[in-house]
């Protein structure tokens, strides 16, 4: 496997990563506003630190893809 494959398998398992972290994070969001009953400010912090590593995941994501150009 060369440098730029692994890159690419790294970077869809990033954004594949940041995905399902969104979705959980809107899922959290969603069940405590509607399950829980709590403001709509404090749903949303509870649900921050998911985004927060959806950002992560993205950012490595794009920093693979920086591997597979600097190969070439």
């Amino acid at each position: 496997m060369t440098a730029t494959d692994f890159a690419f398998v790294l970077r869809k398992l990033g954004l594949a990563a940041a995905l399902i972290c969104v979705l959980l994070s809107l899922t959290v969001f969603a069940v405590l506003l509607i399950v829980e009953h709590e403001p709509v400010w404090q749903a949303a912090v509870h649900a921050l630190p998911l985004m927060v590593y959806a950002l992560f995941a993205l950012f490595g994501a794009a920093m693979t893809r920086l591997i597979g150009r600097r190969t070439h």
